[in-house]
């Protein structure tokens, strides 16, 4: 057979093709051809092959396989081939394709290998296929389209999401492969715009599906050269997100709007509080002046109520000595009548006397006229003395009821400052108690002014706090905004 190959004109062809070829016989499958290719191919691998490549020419394939009879009957039969596969030596890997080398007479001559050293092929497939492992698997729905908008993958994870919305589907989440993405929009052209220029990706939209929302995210799909080969679409459902962003807007932007109304209401009660300490503040301080001035009046009340009792207690020594006194004059009046009542009876005797010496006189004649003139002038005297004893005892009786009156009046006016030291003392003790309560009162507003102090310390503390409150809900407004914002962009 290598004879017959080796006098064929396509040998010089096989020669120069840029393909590795190799050929054996059917007898005992020995190899009888290897061209340029092959050669310079293998020699980059031929640590890894059981001969050397020039020791190729003559070598059975059975030394390339561990189970060679699965290989022969495979070759044997023309009807296997052409046939693909890809094996492994050593650490490289080989693309093989068996053909059938068929003769003129149309008869089955023996197999034609041509190979590829696919190592780094194989690599980058496995990749490949690792990658699409991982698109498949991920928990993220992906889609890709060609440049002509026709879906080319779609991964289990969106088959799977996908199959709940079956219903608001045009197609089966499994039948997406090879359709155009037009099937989901009304009006294409707009989607074929944005997705046909590159330039305008990346893209992010939201689309409903039915009741549903869907957010898309599309990206640009480059190759080596950095050509478009299409786009890439992450997307997902978000009915949910979009629900829970509106109810939590609602019920949120309520409570911010509840806490700014609060933050208001706060800061009026504050500064109305402050307005309110700062005018008891103002009233307390005239109310301690006032406090003071009265207690200094109480004092000098207490000093003069002090002051008009001694002196109603030195009126009250005077009066009892002179009423002693009075009491002794009116004695003496008393004993002087009583001498002046003898006098007068003594005048009365000495003129009745007198009036029996007359008579005696008369009846004696000439010789009782000068005892008659002595009992004249005796009478006389005595008439004087009656009359003198009448003044003097109407002046007496004057006297003692003067006395008596002024004696009456003392009494009076004894009781009156008794009655006035009694008033003097429990003015006093008023005044005490005034000056006790006025001392608790200065005391109360001490202490009030302290209250209002504070007061007016725990209203600016409000006010600060309600200050930071309101801003602290303005920013929590805004952050609200952002975060709804982020939601709905998810």
């Amino acid at each position: 057979m290598l004879s017959r190959f080796k006098s064929d004109s396509s040998f010089g062809l096989l020669d120069r093709m840029p393909i590795s070829v190799m050929i054996c016989e059917m007898t005992d499958f020995k190899i009888v051809y290897v061209n340029e290719s092959t050669r310079n191919n293998l020699k980059k691998i031929e640590h890894v092959l059981p001969v050397k490549v020039d020791a190729l020419i003559g070598q059975s394939i059975d030394i390339f396989h561990k189970n060679p009879e699965h290989q022969r009957r495979l070759l044997s039969d023309p009807k296997n081939l052409p046939h693909r596969a890809r094996i492994t030596i050593g650490g490289e890997t080989l693309d093989l394709t068996v053909t059938a080398v068929i003769d003129a007479r149309g008869r089955y001559t023996g197999p034609m290998l041509t190979w590829e050293l696919a190592t780094e092929k194989a690599k980058l497939e496995a990749e490949t296929e690792r990658q699409l492992q991982m698109l498949d698997n991920m928990p993220l729905n992906i889609m890709m389209c060609d440049t002509e908008f026709n879906i080319t993958y779609v991964n289990k994870t969106s088959v799977k999401t996908l199959a709940p919305l079956r219903h608001l589907l045009p197609v089966a989440p499994d039948e997406l492969v090879g359709k155009s993405f037009d099937i989901f929009h009304k009006n294409p052209q707009h989607q074929r715009r944005i997705v046909g220029d590159p330039t305008r990706l990346p893209h992010a939209a939201k689309i409903k599906l039915g009741p549903e929302t869907l957010d898309l995210r599309v990206s640009p799909l480059f190759d080596r050269k950095g050509s478009y080969t299409g786009a890439m679409l992450n997307w997902s459902v978000v009915t949910a997100n979009v629900r829970l962003a509106d109810d939590f807007e609602r019920d949120v932007k309520s409570l911010v709007g509840t806490l700014a109304s609060a933050s208001s209401e706060m800061q009026a009660t504050a500064q109305s509080l402050s307005s309110t300490a700062e005018f008891v503040s103002e009233r307390s301080a005239g109310a301690a002046s006032a406090s003071e001035q009265l207690t200094s009046s109480v004092n000098e009340i207490s000093r003069q109520v002090a002051e008009a009792s001694k002196v109603a207690r030195a009126a009250v020594e005077e009066a009892e000595k002179s009423d002693r006194l009075v009491s002794g004059l009116v004695t003496m009046a008393q004993k002087i009548g009583d001498v002046v009542a003898l006098i007068s009876q003594i005048a009365g005797q000495t003129n009745l006397l007198a009036l029996n010496a007359t008579i005696e006189s008369a009846r004696a004649g000439e010789a009782g006229r000068g005892f008659a003139v002595v009992a004249s002038e005796v009478k006389a005297l005595a008439s004087q003395t009656a009359k003198a004893t009448e003044d003097i005892g109407a002046q007496i009786n004057e006297m003692q009821s003067a006395t008596g009156n002024t004696a009456g009046a003392l009494k009076a006016i004894s009781q009156t400052i008794n009655r006035i030291s009694e008033i003097s003392t429990a003015i006093a003790s008023a005044v005490e108690e005034q000056a006790a309560a006025t001392k608790e009162v200065t005391t109360n507003i001490s202490s009030t002014n302290q209250a209002v102090g504070q007061t007016s310390d725990a209203a600016g503390n409000v006010l600060t706090a309600s200050g930071s409150l309101a801003r602290n809900a303005s920013e929590l407004e805004v952050q609200v905004d952002k975060f709804l914002a982020s939601v709905r962009a998810m």
